[in-house]
């Protein structure tokens, strides 16, 4: 409990009714920002229709307005002559604005009520006795400019205004932080329930402004409302009543009133269609409107839902500043994917700006990347986007940690370059998953060219689809090529490892070739070519493939001489490659001695010659590419 504020005592026996009319005076500030919304929507319709017509229903359920004949107004406002609009009921929504500017103004003291009836009583805007409207009294009612003069609705920001700190002033306790006066049990409770989750997450805001809660109790209905940060747009009122709350939450940035509504993916909420409203008080003039209503099974439900809202909050102030420092580094869908993990993991996002933000991520980049950087190279096309969105969300995380634990930023931001480093060191090293996928691609070929040799000698011919699926696998490799021609330029790797990848490519080449040639041998009573021997030498290229992506597998792990076992394991993956071409030589020699002695046909000595030729010369570009990546890890590795 905290003291009553002294202007409740001044005030004598008043405060047992202040809160009342402080309660009524809100009520009628959310009435007449309605009846602005209101007459500014038909006008804008009338001018452009849209469809769906809105009809405001939303809004004026949540501000307690029973009449439904309120819902057609927008859509039966028509613009007679230019600048002029027939709007229904116009007399009746214009009495009724000033009956609410009236009502707010009510529950201040004398001193600020005076000055404000005073302004009050100069607006006269009249309508003629068919209800057409000038457009310039519709603009000069709801306009928010002060260079442009007085006007009903800067009357009602003025008031509000007062009304919010008369409410602090005049409030008659605290709960968990909240201002609050005269309030039930139950909405004690649900208040409690509110501050509880704002306050979880309410040290993530650090510094900056922001989160002041106040509530209080009007008919029957509980009003919450919090002033999230620094912006006039960014309003978020909640009224419960009975099991059910209502929320009405605006904002300038319609990507961050999506983000808040993903927020709340584990509640049945209802969210209505944001409505784009006008407001000359705004610096891009523009801001997004919904309400979200949630129907709670019980109280333990509402009370839940109450403490979730509550933490959420703070994941709105700065929040489109922070994505916009992210854009720099990854793609606008992965900030917002990054936000909203850091939301749901409660680290939030203002940490990383309080530690240095966007200045402090660039650093980390040129720390990591060093002679690899470019102009304009953002962080995703250096390690990846997938990479570069688990280092953005630990980074969040650090800062977030750091920061509460009263670390250094120099400290934070050295953690966070070290964590940067690993995965560039990490990406240094994908080369070789970019060597794997193509070794693969030769084994592959290598497996189907013998087993096309099986059927041949079988008697069965080779499938007609040999040709096209070993063309296909061989573009595949000619695209990994080129990417790993990419990766070692960016990386500057060194020309080992070019001439490796071109070796490993020149094999496959190889394999596609003896592939095409092997669909065209002829299928005769008699094969007279030495088929025994051809498979040998297929086996041969098969065995130096895998023995290659061995080596691949052990040179992507060494990174220095005391990985003994790595680099002994690549040693002798890499000589059985070389024994193998060895095999190869030998067998080719056999294969055309038995050409010469045994065939007839001159297309199968031929045919048989250029594919036994072909397998020859993968075996070799195996060989080439084993001695190379044994060059690498020698001279610039382990050196």
């Amino acid at each position: 409990m905290v003291a009553k504020a002294k202007i409740v005592a001044e005030l004598g026996d008043t405060d047992l009714v202040l809160p009342d009319r402080i309660a009524a005076s809100l009520m009628a500030n959310d009435h007449v920002k309605y009846y602005f919304a209101l007459l500014q929507t038909a006008r804008a319709n009338a001018d452009r229709p849209i469809a769906p017509t809105p009809d405001l229903k939303s809004e004026r359920l949540a501000s307690h307005i029973p009449d439904s004949w309120l819902d057609a107004v927008v859509a039966d406002t028509r613009s007679p002559s230019r600048g002029h609009y027939a709007v229904p009921h116009i007399g009746e929504l214009l009495a009724r604005i000033d009956a609410a500017i009236s009502a707010m103004i009510a529950c201040l003291p004398e001193e600020q009520a005076q000055p404000l009836r005073t302004r009050a009583a100069k607006f006269d805007f009249k309508f003629a006795a068919d209800g057409i409207v000038p457009g310039a009294d519709i603009d000069a009612m709801t306009s928010g400019d002060r260079e442009r003069g007085d006007s009903p609705h800067l009357l009602v920001m003025d008031a509000h205004r007062a009304i919010n700190a008369l409410q602090a002033a005049t409030a008659t306790d605290n709960i968990l932080g909240a201002s609050v006066y005269r309030l039930p049990e139950r909405s004690r409770r649900l208040v409690e329930s509110f501050m509880s989750g704002l306050n979880r997450t309410a040290v993530l805001k650090f510094d900056h402004p922001g989160l002041a809660t106040t509530a209080t109790e009007h008919a029957g209905r509980l009003l919450i409302q919090n002033d999230i940060g620094t912006t006039d747009a960014h309003v978020l009122v909640l009224r419960v009543s009975e099991l059910e709350a209502t929320l009405t939450y605006t904002d300038i940035h319609k990507k961050r009133l999506e983000f808040f509504v993903s927020l709340f993916s584990d509640f049945q909420v209802d969210w209505q269609q944001a409505n784009s409203r006008t407001s000359d008080t705004l610096e891009n003039r523009d801001y997004m409107l919904t309400t979200a209503t949630y129907l709670a099974a019980d109280e333990t439900a509402l009370a839940r839902y109450l403490e979730h809202l509550g933490s959420r909050i703070v994941f709105l102030i700065d929040w489109n500043k922070m994505r916009k420092r992210l854009r720099a580094f990854v793609p606008n869908r992965y900030a917002i994917d990054v936000l909203r993990w850091a939301a749901h993991h409660d680290f939030g996002h203002r940490g990383l700006l309080e530690a240095g933000g966007e200045q402090l991520l660039a650093e980390a980049v040129e720390y990591a990347a060093g002679e690899q950087l470019r102009y304009g190279d953002r962080l995703d096309r250096l390690i990846g986007e997938e990479n570069a969105e688990k280092f953005l969300q630990h980074a969040m995380k650090v800062a977030s940690i750091g920061l509460r634990e009263g670390r250094s930023r120099r400290f934070i931001a050295d953690e966070i370059k070290a964590e940067l480093r690993r995965y560039f060191e990490d990406k240094g090293l994908q080369v070789f998953n970019i060597a794997a996928r193509h070794a693969a691609t030769g084994f592959d070929l290598a497996v189907t060219v013998r087993e096309a040799l099986d059927g041949i000698a079988s008697t069965m011919r080779a499938p007609d689809s040999l040709a096209k699926r070993a063309a296909a696998w061989e573009h595949r490799a000619d695209q990994l090529l080129n990417e790993a021609r990419d990766d070692i330029k960016r990386h500057r790797h060194p020309a080992a490892l070019l001439m490796f990848f071109e070796s490993a490519d020149d094999a496959v080449d190889e394999l596609e070739e003896a592939a095409s040639l092997v669909v065209l041998i002829p299928l005769t009573p008699r094969i007279d070519a030495p088929f025994d021997e051809l498979c040998l030498l297929a086996d041969a290229v098969l065995a130096a493939s895998q023995e290659l992506i061995k080596c691949i597998e052990c040179a992507a792990t060494i990174s220095s001489i005391e990985l003994r076992d790595d680099f002994d394991d690549f040693l002798k993956a890499a000589g059985r490659v070389m024994e193998l071409e060895h095999e190869a030589d030998r067998l080719l020699r056999s294969i055309r001695s038995a050409l010469a002695s045994r065939a007839e046909s001159a297309r199968t000595i031929y045919l048989v010659d250029l594919i036994a030729s072909a397998l020859e010369q993968a075996t070799d570009a195996y060989s080439h590419a084993a001695q190379a990546l044994r060059a690498y890890l020698l001279d610039e590795v382990l050196a």
